[in-house]
């Protein structure tokens, strides 16, 4: 708005502030800290104890809301110094369990950047280097400088450097079709040096210097290439490189500077950067979510069960479902529960209700303090209808859970929505109390599907641009719809510069198993270790297993196996039925990577040793393939 103050945050080097054109001061470094924490949630609500872990890590003070509060309000004052005490709050607002950064999508450098740099992929090449040098303009220095060694900022340093990144690539790609391969040959040469084992960069050198009728010295940056990857990685150039080393030698008229028409019809060889939202196939999800937010709103209360395997999109739809009540203006008491800390009592509750549970909790008779609990509840509900949000509860200590289990079967005439999410699969000392929650009729259970084709084709089209068929089929086959391995995936192909074309279908298998293999062996590793080795059984056995051969190598009983296989299939790491495989072949070839090589020898032999006794058998059809 005309006559506002101008506020400007500045991430892509060091933390800095100006208002109006003047610096801000923004505090020491642990004030600042808090800054950022907001910026990298974008619009989101931050919960105060993720804060906390930003500005002291694992040695947080004593009082470290109350040092946390100091510096908000701090903030508070330098970001807003001509709003009174009780008006200040516009800039970093209180919502919930946190607080939430409200600034305009361009007041940030980064989003800025981010938003030319996708603007640019629809643009005419002369409208796109207007856009694109400007923007690369505002980097002065690495994203995030002042907390490059921070654990909570890695994951968005990361990927501003490598939007930053394409960006530089798709830039000089750009001008090359502009007809300015003699300009941009310098300037690709000192990017291939940076990173020289991104291919795109070595194919638009390649490229660049075959325009400006070099030959020998394109084939000569080839072999360069060639080199450098056999070196340092030990495989082969991809199939682009490839590709372009035989139309160099066979003088492609393809390789010519493209005319317009050619131009405009491209598919962008480099990746595109991600949206904000990244949000597909979940329509009717998200209609659940709205609804049970709207009905709160009037006082009516509600409980949903999120339920699917680890990467389906469940804590992504409680991220959408804290957005929708913050926007309606409901407070969001948000829980999340941990492996590590399932054993401590009351640990999920005191996460949701604080320092209000302490009294409750503090009782003997177990059912006293539910009762409690309850009576919190209530209180809190008669201020205002508020969100109750558990993710992971299949995790939840038993304690917390039980509570759950009360406070449902009590929410008639409590403005109060509870949303729990539960990963299938996973195995709690209190089976009954998660199987009581997901039986309750009051409950609704929302189970997220994989992503369908139209779904797999948009995410690509967000990270890689648009898509071929047959590249966008082998993602979704090779993922199964699942939102994270696909996230995973598309990852690794951006990062390597892997266009979405027919000729690179060959490479997503590669590059995904690589991207894929800590996410499934995480999982694994967390089950029991008769699981695990059942697990690693199949996948050494591949189509020869079935029950009785797997309890053979595996060195089970044909029970135990069974019991096995029933875990592995609720968790979705193999199918449920006959004949045994895994859900995808990226799960199964994870598995197998993770195997010891010990333990892979041992399987082997046992399995060669099944084999020959087969093959002795009377009757015997054959050897089946391995």
């Amino acid at each position: 708005m005309d006559g506002q103050p101008q506020l400007h945050l500045h991430v892509l080097g060091e933390l800095t502030a100006t208002r109006d054109g003047a610096v801000v001061d923004l505090g020491g470094r642990r004030q600042r800290a808090v800054l950022a924490g907001l910026i990298i949630a974008r619009d989101e609500v931050v919960p105060a104890d993720r804060l906390v872990d930003c500005v002291w890590g694992e040695e947080p003070p004593t009082n470290a809301n109350g040092a946390l509060q100091a510096y908000v309000s701090h903030l508070r004052k330098r970001l807003e110094p001509d709003a009174t005490a009780r008006h200040r709050g516009g800039v970093i607002a209180r919502a919930g369990p946190g607080y939430v950064l409200r600034v305009a999508p361009d007041a940030v450098d980064a989003w800025a950047f981010e938003a030319a740099v996708e603007s640019a992929a629809g643009l005419a090449p002369a409208d796109a280097v207007c856009t694109l040098e400007p923007a690369l303009r505002m980097w002065r220095g690495p994203a995030y400088a002042d907390y490059a060694n921070e654990s909570w900022a890695e994951a968005e340093i990361g990927r501003l450097t490598e939007l930053r990144a394409v960006a530089r690539e798709r830039l000089l790609a750009t001008r090359l079709e502009l007809g300015e391969a003699q300009l941009v040959i310098g300037e690709l040469e000192a990017l291939v040096n940076e990173d020289p084992l991104r291919e795109e960069r070595w194919r638009l050198l390649t490229l660049a210097l075959y325009r400006a009728h070099r030959q020998a010295a394109a084939l000569a940056a080839l072999r360069r290439a060639r080199q450098v990857l056999a070196d340092e990685l030990g495989v082969d150039p991809g199939p682009a490189l490839r590709s372009l080393e035989a139309e160099v030698l066979a003088q492609s008229p393809h390789l010519d500077v493209p005319t317009t028409a050619k131009t405009t019809n491209a598919t962008p060889l480099v990746p595109r950067p991600r949206t904000p939202d990244g949000l597909v196939d979940r329509e009717r999800e998200m209609a659940v979510l709205r609804a049970l937010v709207d009905d709160l709103s009037v006082g009516s209360s509600g409980c949903l069960l999120i339920e699917g395997p680890a990467g389906i999109g469940k804590t992504r739809l409680l991220d959408e479902l804290r957005r929708l009540a913050v926007g309606a203006g409901v407070w969001v008491r948000s829980a999340r529960s941990s492996s590590l800390e399932r054993d401590f009592e009351w640990g999920v509750v005191r996460q949701l209700l604080g320092a209000g549970a302490d009294e409750a909790v503090g009782r003997d008779e177990r059912f006293a303090a539910l009762r409690g609990l309850c009576e919190v509840t209530t209180k809190l509900a008669d201020d205002a209808p508020f969100v109750l949000c558990v993710d992971d509860i299949q995790w939840c200590d038993v304690a917390s859970l039980q509570f759950l289990a009360y406070l449902v079967r009590r929410l008639e005439g409590l403005p109060v929505l509870v949303v729990l999410a539960v990963r299938s699969g996973e195995t709690h000392g209190a089976d009954d109390l998660l199987a009581e929650l997901a039986g309750n009729e009051a409950v609704s259970v929302l189970h997220p599907a994989p992503l369908t084709e139209l779904g797999t084709a948009a995410l690509v089209t967000d990270r890689l641009g648009r898509g071929a068929d047959t590249f966008v089929a082998t993602c979704h086959r090779m993922t199964s719809g699942n939102p994270l391995l696909l996230r995973q995936l598309l990852r690794a192909l951006a990062d390597q510069g892997v266009p979405p074309d027919a000729a690179h279908v060959d490479t997503v298998r590669a590059v995904g198993s690589r991207a894929i293999t800590s996410l499934v062996t995480l999982r694994l590793r967390r089950m029991p270790a008769t699981v695990t080795t059942v697990a690693h059984a199949v996948a050494v056995l591949g189509p020869l297993a079935d029950l009785v051969t797997v309890a053979d190598v595996a060195q089970h009983s044909e029970e135990d196996v069974a019991a096995a296989l029933d875990v592995l299939a609720r968790s979705e790491i193999l199918l449920d039925g006959q004949p045994l495989d895994f859900v995808n072949p990226l799960v199964r070839d994870a598995i197998h990577a993770d195997i010891p090589a010990g333990e892979r020898a041992l399987l082997h032999e046992r399995m060669s040793r099944r084999l020959k006794s087969s093959s002795s058998q009377p009757g015997h059809a054959g050897v089946p393939r391995s």
